[in-house]
This record gives structure tokens, sequence and C-alpha cells, in this order.
């Protein structure tokens, strides 16, 4: 069965040969932005384990019992972790160390997908420790998170670290049209507010949430007062950081009077054009460069999210 999934073929060719050296690591540490792909690869990576198909090089044949069960979330030896509310709490790593003595039921080793790694509390987090340092040679850990800092450094390196990385917009919106026959409009606006990462794109489309090309609030908005409303708004749609820059991008592309087709959002030209005025260069450089500053702050710091995205839209509204 060929790979179905979409894109990263380096760690998809990398685990592959880890299967075939029969060099599995005990735990892993997959690193990359919300939606991009880390939980999919990380099920992949199980079946290859799983597969009962037995081919050279490992491949997923998709069809053997071992497959089909990774695939209906019915295998015996997989198991995810998900974080309860808003925390990945102890009681449930003293759980997983209590299973994972145990030898597997039915393949080789027993894999362990705990997501979200980054919502563990210190408590949580030390207690883990322990299993990192000797995992059972029959477990397979695999840790996802999209704030590798927000981890210890023991944690870290402890763990082989694989890291997943967005796809460019434009190729992501070919790919929704070509492979999933969304409008090349529609698939454009996708692939912009999904920040070009696949899952976050997928879910959008599954849900039916095909993002319009309505200018951000917080362009045409002069009023300090409505930073802390704005600022609300991307706390709870953080995905929609990466995508303000591409307007503001297309602000300073008007300016400069550059071609048209390098506008990206150019079903909404005509209003952009209109607010062109208000602002000058330096403004547009700096409002990218402050999106910028605050969206790495949040990924890769413990930083107050709507403390950082206040002050960003205060200083975006000045």
């Amino acid at each position: 069965m060929q790979n179905q999934i979409i894109g990263h073929q380096q760690v998809i060719e990398q685990l592959q040969h880890t299967v075939a050296s029969e060099r599995i690591a005990g735990a892993y540490l997959f690193v990359g932005p919300t939606g991009v792909g880390k939980e999919t690869v990380a099920r992949y990576f199980a079946q290859l384990i799983f597969c009962q198909q037995g081919t050279h090089p490992p491949t997923v044949c998709g069809a053997c019992l071992a497959c089909r069960k990774v695939n209906s979330s019915n295998h015996p030896d997989l198991q995810f972790i998900r974080p309860e509310g808003s925390l990945l709490k102890i009681g449930q790593i003293r759980a997983l160390q209590k299973q994972i003595i145990y030898e597997p039921l039915e393949a080789s080793r027993k894999v362990y997908i705990l997501t979200d790694v980054e919502r563990m509390n210190a408590e949580a987090e030390n207690c883990l420790l322990k299993t990192l340092e000797e995992p059972p040679a029959a477990t397979v850990l695999i840790l996802l998170t999209s704030n590798i800092r927000a981890l210890l450094p023991t944690t870290r390196s402890r763990c082989q670290i694989l890291q997943f990385h967005a796809m460019p917009t434009q190729e992501l919106a070919e790919i929704l049209v070509e492979q999933f026959s969304v409008a090349p409009e529609q698939a454009t606006a996708l692939a912009i507010g999904a920040d070009g990462a696949i899952g976050t794109a997928l879910t959008h489309l599954e849900k039916g949430d095909i993002r319009t090309e309505e200018v951000p609030e917080i362009l045409k908005e002069t009023d300090p007062l409505t930073a802390f409303r704005l600022a609300e708004h991307f706390k709870d749609n953080p995905e929609t950081l990466g995508e303000l820059v591409t307007w503001y991008r297309d602000l300073l592309f008007l300016q400069q009077g550059a071609p048209i087709e390098l506008i990206t959002h150019i079903h909404s030209i005509a209003e952009l054009q209109s607010i062109v005025p208000r602002y000058s260069r330096l403004r547009i450089q700096q409002a990218i460069q402050t999106v910028f500053d605050t969206k790495s702050l949040i990924d890769n710091t413990n930083t107050n999210a709507t403390l950082a995205l206040e002050v960003m839209c205060l200083k975006l509204v000045k």
C-alpha cells in the first residue's frame, strides 16, 4: 500500500528506516505546529511497527488485521493519552506506568501516544521522566507537542526529536484542489487560514468552515479600547495570526505598486486599496514584525498568551 500521508516525506522515510533496521527508540518527541500532522504520522508509525505484511522495506499494508485495528482505534497495544480538560495530569501518567510494565498482547511492542505534552504540569512531567529514563524494552512512547520549550530539558534529552513543518500555503492549496476537489478560491483561503497546516485545513473543510475574504477588523480599527476585544478573538482563533500577516503583506504590496498577481487576498483588493492610505510603509513593516514576534512568543515560551495578544493589538491599532 502506498503511503497516504500528505507531506513529511523525510520523517516517514526516517521512521521506515528505523523499523527496517530494528533500531526503534524507546521514546520520540514529535514537534511542530498544531494541525500539522504529528498525530497522523504517530499513528502511521504504530502501524509500521504492527503491520503483519512483512515487506522490505517496511510499509503499512492497510489490509492486515493489525493495520485495520489501528485504523479503527481498536488495537490492544496502541493507546492514546490526551489531556483531561486543560491538563495532562499526573494520574494519567501513573496509570500509564502501571500498564507499561506488561508485555504486548498482540504486537512486538506497545505504543503509547501522548498528545499535547506541553500541557503537563511540573508534577506530571517529573513523574513521566522516570519512565523516559528507563522505558521497557517492548514499549515505544511518542510524545506530541507544539511547544518544545515548555518541556524540561531533561524530557527533551531522553527523546529522539523529529521536527514537523507546515507546507507553503500555495502547495497546500494545490493539494486541496487536486485531492479534495476544493474550489481554487476556497482552497487558497483554507490554506492561508490554516497557516500551511494540512490537518487544520482538513478540519475546517470537514466542518464546512470555509474562510471568507473578509478584511480583518484590526486593519481598519484605530480605537485602542477595541484592542482587548480583538485580543480575545485571536486567543480563541490562534491560527488567524499567521493569516493576519498575509493581509499586512498585501497592504505593503499595494502601497509599493506590486503586480496584482502577488496579492493573496485578491477578492478584497478594492477594500485593501481604500485602507492603504492610512498606513506608512514603516507602520506596515512594524505591524508584520509585531505579529511574528507575538506568534513566536506564544508558540515557543510559557508567556501569558492573553497579555501578549493584548499588547500586540494595542500596537497594531495605535
